[in-house]
């Protein structure tokens, strides 16, 4: 799942951290932003985290997208599909 979620956020153009752990950070910098997407996502059944200074450095605002093996590629395609749209 974290092999299919990167390769599909990347042909998005989605920028993320160096991380092929479950829990991958989405870089999108603004703070403002980065809560606005994080709205979007929860409004569509994402509960995807906002990660924002101070703990992260300014300018490096997140979401942490968390993959398990609970999760199906089903979902995680849904969720590609919400983060395209919410951006």
């Amino acid at each position: 799942l974290i092999h299919f979620f990167r390769d599909k956020a990347k042909a998005l153009g989605v920028q993320l951290s160096h991380s092929l752990a479950a829990i991958q950070p989405v870089i999108l910098g603004d703070v403002e932003y980065t809560i606005s997407v994080a709205e979007k996502l929860f409004q569509r059944g994402f509960w995807v985290g906002s990660i924002r200074p101070p703990t992260v450095p300014q300018g490096s605002a997140r979401l942490r997208v968390s993959l398990s093996a609970a999760h199906e590629l089903t979902q995680v395609e849904d969720l590609l599909v919400a983060l395209e749209q919410s951006l």
